[in-house]
């Protein structure tokens, strides 16, 4: 395991570049004014942090809050160590799409993409493109702490492409739920003598007993939210009976992978969420809302009963996410989680020149020291070790004065995923220091314990892919319409469910389930 603080020897073989077919391209610095798309072979024999001579790239990185990485203390000592300047555009979280897409598009983008949440069809799209350079060879190469843990995990498939590249570093943490988690007001069930939920219709009673009989306690009977979501409802069908992968809607169903908005089981939840919503249940807001509107609501008082987030604290604040639990998936074996690796963290371009200095770079973020460094900044500056060996944030030091902020702009991680591997001393975090933290670790732990992974890693030929986001585009916003229809009360479902597959096959739905069961079966074989 190489240190942090230590240098660091990649020895540059151009011939093993040659035959990735990797084009290196100009990045700034000390190679400005090379001619854009000429092939060059690096000048470097060798990569040795700290550079003997600074060398800078250009990156589109997003951002955490109203924090940028160019003020971010943990990066500057991570770019510091290696002699190497990143010249950052920095996104907002709402921006960052459009932003990033426009930059691929119109072919003005950097060297790095960074943080940018880029999504398995960006990477093959563009890395089909030439934009995005393949990266298999050179994490071999130059990246043995990424190389090592793929290698542990079994995971390059993970983040390969259908063209047998990979356009992306990934970032490697503990096996998470697979989406925002479903939390549900705790004292409020105590309040009322309730027990947790286990089955759709028991939640269905704890609702209507949140709504009629004054759950808060205040004395309104009126005030309380029973439950009040983002990003729609198919997220509560990770309680369902089967694995439901919410990507592809689909789920493997004895052997048989099921597209289920076509199936009866998608007209049973459909008429769950329509009785929810017209007794008052699910809050209307639920299917325009944006994520900051729910904050706005959560944290305006003891009003929501139950909403959707990666932790509660996100929505109500540190002061009351522990009113809040997460529901504990109704059966075990069923509850959709990741494999512990999320794809598209960083992205290499063609523009760069010298991808194996980023590539040794990045790679030391898969080492303990430098996941250190991404997820807990700068120890005795933003963390600190304890005599018993857990250890804690530092407030007030100069870096932030409360978790939220030093985590937020002293540290890589954050509101999107990074390239690096949550480092072991993470699960040591004192629960004195920061409760919230780890409570959230322990609720995301029990729900993972009952879960499973629904698909092995699936891929698509650049024809399927294509046909795949074609009808995915106008299938989807139907399905979604619809059910709000349904929901509010201007569609009947008895009446317009068998319409509404006629619907979905003139839309090509029957050729979407072929190109996904094709796609499946080539994975388990």
């Amino acid at each position: 395991m190489k240190n942090w603080n230590k240098k660091g020897i990649y020895f540059l073989k151009a011939a093993a570049l040659a035959a990735a077919g990797v084009v290196l391209q100009g990045c700034s610095g000390d190679n400005a004014g090379a001619v854009p798309g000429e092939e060059t072979v690096s000048s470097f024999e060798s990569v040795e942090f700290p550079l003997d001579t600074t060398m800078s790239f250009t990156a589109l990185a997003g951002m955490n809050g109203g924090y940028t990485l160019n003020d971010n203390p943990a990066m500057k000592k991570a770019l510091q160590d290696a002699n190497i300047f990143i010249d950052f555009t920095s996104v907002i979280s709402v921006d960052l799409q459009e932003k990033r897409n426009y930059s691929l598009s119109s072919g003005n983008y950097p060297d790095l993409f960074f943080k940018t949440m880029l999504e398995a069809a960006d990477l093959e799209k563009y890395g089909r493109q030439g934009i995005f350079i393949p990266l298999e060879d050179l994490i071999r190469e130059y990246a043995p702490n990424l190389s090592e843990k793929l290698d542990r995990m079994n995971a390059w498939e993970d983040i390969r492409s259908s063209d047998g590249h990979i356009y992306a570093f990934p970032e490697i943490d503990k096996q998470s739920p697979a989406g925002s988690v479903y939390w549900i007001n705790k004292r409020w069930m105590d309040n009322l003598e309730l027990e947790e939920p286990e089955s759709f219709e028991e939640l269905y009673r704890v609702l209507k007993a949140f709504k009629e009989e004054d759950a808060n306690g205040n004395g309104d009977p009126d005030d309380e939210i029973p439950m009040s979501l983002v990003d729609g409802v198919d997220m509560l069908l990770t309680y369902a009976d089967y694995n439901y992968d919410a990507e592809s809607r689909t789920a493997v169903i004895e052997g048989e992978l099921l597209y289920i908005p076509m199936d009866e089981r998608y007209r049973e939840f459909i008429g769950y969420v329509a009785r929810l919503y017209q007794e008052g249940l699910l809050d209307a807001n639920t299917f325009v809302q944006q994520r900051n509107q729910l904050e706005t609501v959560g944290l305006s008082g003891d009003i929501l009963g139950s909403f959707n987030s990666t932790g509660a604290f996100e929505i109500v604040g540190r002061e009351r996410d522990d009113d809040y639990i997460a529901l504990t998936p109704f059966q075990e074996g069923t509850y959709p989680i990741t494999k512990g690796i999320t794809v598209g963290a960083a992205a290499i371009t063609d523009k760069c020149r010298h991808p194996e200095v980023l590539v040794a770079w990045l790679d030391r973020f898969y080492s303990e020291e430098g996941g250190i460094l991404a997820w807990m900044g700068i120890e005795g500056g933003t963390w600190e070790l304890y005599e018993d060996g857990t250890w804690g944030w530092i407030l007030d030091n100069g870096y932030g004065g409360n978790v939220t902020s030093i985590r937020a702009g002293s540290t890589i991680q954050g509101s999107q995923y990074h390239p690096s591997i949550q480092p072991e001393l993470w699960n040591a975090l004192s629960g004195e220091v920061d409760p919230d933290e780890v409570y959230l670790t322990e609720q995301h732990a029990k729900i993972v314990s009952m879960g499973a992974v629904p698909f092995p890693a699936i891929r698509y030929s650049e024809k399927e892919q294509a046909e795949v986001e074609a009808l995915t585009t106008d299938i989807n916003a139907y399905i979604d319409r619809y059910l709000v229809q349904v929901a509010t009360g201007e569609l009947d479902l008895e009446d317009s469910w068998e319409g509404y597959q006629e619907a979905l096959k003139t839309m090509g739905v029957d050729r979407l389930v072929e190109i996904y069961r094709k796609a499946y079966e080539d994975s388990v074989q």
